[in-house]
Parts: C-alpha cells; structure tokens; sequence
C-alpha cells in the first residue's frame, strides 16, 4: 500500500514515453494532465471496417437439452459494417454425384484357412 490513503498509486501510462512524472489509481492509465494535452486521442485507434463478403460462424442452438452447433454466414448489408443478419449456409452440392454400376461381389476366404463358427481358423500346424 501506499503511504497515504489506502490506495495503491501506479506510475502515468505515458511515464516511459513522454516522461511524464504523475500517478494514477488505476494501472495503465493516464493522468489528468496527459488526457488535457490531448495524448489519450491520439492513442485511440479505428476499429477496423467489417469484411463486406459473407464469413462463416458457428452460432450456438439449444435442442432437448443440448448445445448444438449450426453453420451460419454473416453477411454484412452496408459498406459500414453496422448492420448485418446471420443466415442459414448453404451447402454447396458435389458438381459430380457418384455413381455406382457394379456392386463387388463377396470376399473368398484364403485357401488354407476354414472358418469354424464364423472365426477363421490356420490349419497349417501351428
């Protein structure tokens, strides 16, 4: 603690930067005189615009009990980002649907092994 008050003082946020020799109460932050000179506004960065293409979430649904997980897409309806909706994906069918023309017959048991009450069994001694 420190020596009057009770509360714990932490250096300025801006005290390695723009040497400055103030304390605050709250660990990274900045004192008054730093916000007054403007260096708190300078600091704040723009939030990145949303991506305007759709991208995929998984939004959680509960069912009977459960947490399941659907397939959604974002999509983003103005340049800005700020209004969007979320939409069931849509999956996307094979361009060439596999088609079967012969169905292989049964698999021959090896000469030398017969089966006895459905386990296969080595007649050759061992």
């Amino acid at each position: 603690m420190s020596g009057s008050g009770g509360f714990y003082k932490y250096r300025c946020k801006y005290f390695l930067t723009h040497d400055c020799n103030n304390w605050v109460y709250v660990n990274g932050a900045a004192c008054a005189y730093c916000v007054a000179d403007g260096r708190e506004c300078m600091e704040t960065e723009i939030a990145p615009a949303a991506p305007r293409f759709p991208r995929d979430i998984y939004v959680p649904q509960p069912c009977d009990g459960t947490l399941h997980y659907m397939l959604m897409e974002v999509v983003v309806e103005d340049g800005d980002g700020s209004n969007w909706y979320l939409r069931h994906k849509v999956s996307a069918e094979p361009l060439v649907k596999p088609i079967v023309t012969n169905i292989p017959g049964p698999v021959m048991a090896a000469s030398g092994f017969h089966t006895h009450h459905g386990f296969p069994m080595n007649h050759g001694g061992y």
